[in-house]
């Protein structure tokens, strides 16, 4: 297979690449190097190459071909100069088909936990585990998008949550093998596995190095690895009232689950620790040379002529100048690869400091089990420890079939330009995993929406980012995770679900803002497909709007103006948009910066129907800004309490009692402002009821409704204040 034939040849270069620049310490430690810089150099190479054939109409293919010219090439070219594979002498003691055995071992698992949470199954349908769904959405998305092509620019879908810019190569380069024939599970898969078992395969080495046993490193490795608790043991008993979404997750300070490029960035960093730490040993090495040696030529020597002393001396700078260069080009090679690590260098530095704890605690184990005392206590108590954490993580890793899982269906379409001789149908992926609803049809009664949860059920929520009220009283509620929007009476109790899930015409991916116009039509703002539906009471499909150009990315909210025109929070172009009730664009303002009229992130929109005063939420800047229709900016009023950020910040305007209600998911309670911009105080819930990251509010008659991002429900403030 193609994607396979790319994969060898970019080890085959890594191997005679690190050959030049590394001594190793074993076979394992040669070939984890080849892998992992193989990796990261056809990675970075594919990119660029794809960069500079942007101006063409198929910018992978070419990058490709001439990846598969060079490479080759390459691979001759050194080969012929290829140095003596040099080796870091002695080795410590203990056969090395224990560290072949080990490493497998390792690999397993390793399958069991990569290959377990993402793979297609047989009728062609992708899953996914649970907690997985909403950290790769965003980056399947972007590498699907790559492997049909669309590469330049890349854009990330603009999600609630912070993007992962870091994670963009690891991707690209899995966009990359779907191209080339693998499907886009076996993509994200191959990669990190061979990254996990390279990285543990490094642990290993660097704790023999250090510690001068294989054993320590194997140990090491494996306590790095079976990092977790005995919490994991409740995925295997039903009857133990846990959350198994929240228990079944391998690592607890830094999933390799979830963040798949960590175990490549990690092994790459290990890589450079090894070489850094040999380096330092020749050195002292070489002191300790060079100092028998001045003692020992204490005596004069003679020289029979001039020549015989320029000669010596020649040769004698020629050689330091050789052994000074060698390790000169090391540094600067490692010191490239660092460099493009593409990973924030503070997690790198937690996780190499967890890799030396793991590797100190093997070492205490191996001091202990070579004591000898009464009844070999030490023995007994390092088997003990041992098998105990390895029957909780073999228990752990069972129980990743025992989480919750999403199912994708694809739909294949015939691929219309790319490598001819790779696979003749692509899977086409959605911006985002449309979820499945749980419990509908089923005799299980709806929550109301003051219960709520978290979860796909009647009346349950997953990730509500937007509410709105009708001018019957009922409540309207964006279920954004769960691609839907929810209604409920006045007092909560559920009526229905509106809208289908899906990315065509007319359908809700990642439903936010919602908006009721005065003959019951909905408005919602898909952050994931970029557009505005407008919907019938009854969720049928009545238009989708882009946007002006060059169209809507993110938009976050809508509010509806008294003369009924649509006002959109267009976040990811930091600008507001206005449009007529039959999507003719009346008017659009604003740019990033924090000037006046100005938006950094702007999160929502209110108008007052009295003034047709348009206000904006601009969290960022710390300010809600103030308009009149046509987008002229008034004035704005700072709120230090903003600023931090994914608050989901929303405001609401209570024409009648000329008030402003502002929310931060950042504080458990709700601002109040007169519409001069004075504060007034704030509101919380009748007890026990508390807000929990209260984020979208809705005004209705004599109360305002709080979205609890946290606890997934609706809270209920009563205004007194009219």
């Amino acid at each position: 297979m193609l994607a396979l034939f790319y994969l060898g040849l970019a080890i085959a270069v890594g191997d005679l690449l690190c050959r030049r620049f590394y001594r190793f310490v074993s076979t394992v430690h040669r070939w984890a190097a080849a892998i992992l810089v193989g990796i990261l150099l056809s990675t970075g190479f594919t990119y660029l190459a794809g960069l500079a054939f942007a101006h063409t109409a198929d910018p992978l293919l070419f990058a490709n071909l001439l990846f598969f010219v060079l490479a080759p090439a390459t691979i001759f070219r050194l080969s012929r100069k290829a140095p003596k594979l040099s080796v870091i002498a002695p080795r410590a003691p203990g056969l090395s088909r224990w560290d072949w055995i080990t490493l497998q071992a390792l690999f397993a698992a390793a399958c069991v936990l990569l290959i377990g949470t993402l793979y297609v199954n047989k009728e062609g349908r992708l899953h996914v585990s649970g907690l997985q769904v909403n950290d790769f959405a965003q980056q399947l998305a972007t590498a699907q998008s790559i492997a049909l092509g669309h590469i330049l620019p890349i854009e990330f879908p603009h999600y609630v949550r912070p993007r992962i810019d870091d994670q963009l190569l690891f991707f690209f380069q899995a966009g990359n093998l779907e191209f080339l024939g693998l499907n886009l599970a076996w993509s994200v898969d191959v990669l990190s596995v061979l990254g996990l078992t390279s990285m543990l395969a490094l642990v290993m080495v660097l704790g023999e190095l250090l510690f001068d046993s294989s054993v320590v490193g194997r140990l090491g490795a494996m306590l790095f690895f079976f990092y977790g608790s005995v919490s994991h043991l409740t995925n295997l008993l039903p009857s133990v009232k846990w959350d198994r979404d929240e228990t079944w997750e391998f690592w607890k300070q830094i999933s390799f689950v979830n963040q798949r490029p960590l175990s490549l960035v990690t092994g790459v960093a290990l890589l450079i620790s090894i070489f850094l730490v040999d380096r330092y040993r020749q050195r002292s090495s070489a002191a300790a040379t060079n100092s028998r040696a001045i003692v020992a030529s204490q005596e004069p020597k003679q020289y029979g002529t001039w020549n015989h002393v320029k000669t010596a001396f020649a040769s004698g700078f020629i050689t330091n100048a050789r052994r000074a260069l060698t390790p000169a080009k090391s540094f600067v090679f490692s010191g490239l690869l660092l460099a493009a690590l593409p990973i924030r260098k503070p997690v790198l530095f937690i996780i190499l400091v967890v890799v030396l704890c793991c590797l100190m605690v093997a070492y205490g184990f191996s001091w202990l089990w070579r004591r000898k005392g009464p009844v070999m206590l030490g023995r007994v108590l390092i088997a003990t420890l041992t098998a105990g954490i390895l029957a909780v993580e073999v228990a752990g890793l069972l129980g990743v079939y025992s989480g919750s899982c999403d199912e994708v269906k694809y739909e294949k379409e015939p691929l219309v330009k790319g490598l001819v001789f790779r696979n003749s149908v692509v899977y086409e992926f959605p911006d985002s995993f449309p979820q499945r609803v749980a419990y509908e049809g089923s005799s299980k009664p709806p929550v109301t929406a003051f219960e709520g949860g978290h979860g796909k059920g009647k009346g349950q929520f997953d990730r509500p980012r937007g509410i709105a009220t009708d001018a019957a009283g009922n409540i309207f509620v964006a279920d954004t995770g769960n691609s839907r929007i929810e209604k409920f009476l006045s007092n909560g109790t559920f009526l229905g679900t509106i809208g289908v899930k899906g990315t065509g015409y007319g359908q809700l991916g990642e439903p936010n803002g919602i908006a009721i116009d005065q003959v019951g039509d909905i408005y919602a703002a898909d952050a994931s497909k970029h557009c505005i539906e407008k919907l019938g009471p009854d969720g049928t499909s009545i238009a989708e709007w882009k946007g002006p150009p060059p169209g809507f990315y993110g938009p976050r909210r809508i509010a509806i103006g008294p003369d009924d025109s649509i006002y959109v929070v267009d976040q990811g172009r930091n600008r507001i948009v206005k449009f007529s009730p039959d999507g003719q664009v009346l008017a659009s303002w604003g740019s990033g910066g924090s000037g006046d009229g100005q938006f950094n992130d702007p999160t929502s929109i209110a108008v007052d129907s009295k003034m047709n005063t348009v206000y904006v939420a601009d969290p960022r800047n710390k300010r809600i800004q103030l308009f009149d229709s046509n987008g002229r900016f008034l004035a704005d009023w700072l709120i230090p309490e903003w600023g931090r950020p994914y608050g989901f910040e929303d405001v609401a305007i209570d024409s009648q009692g000329s008030r402003l209600y502002a929310s931060s998911a950042n504080m458990n309670t709700i601002l109040v402002f007169d519409l001069q911009g004075n504060r007034l105080g704030s509101l919380t819930p009748p007890p026990p009821d508390k807000l929990e990251g209260p984020s979208a509010i809705a005004v209705a008659a004599d109360k305002l409704f709080v979205v609890n991002t946290d606890s997934a429900r609706i809270s209920v403030i009563p205004l007194s204040t009219r």
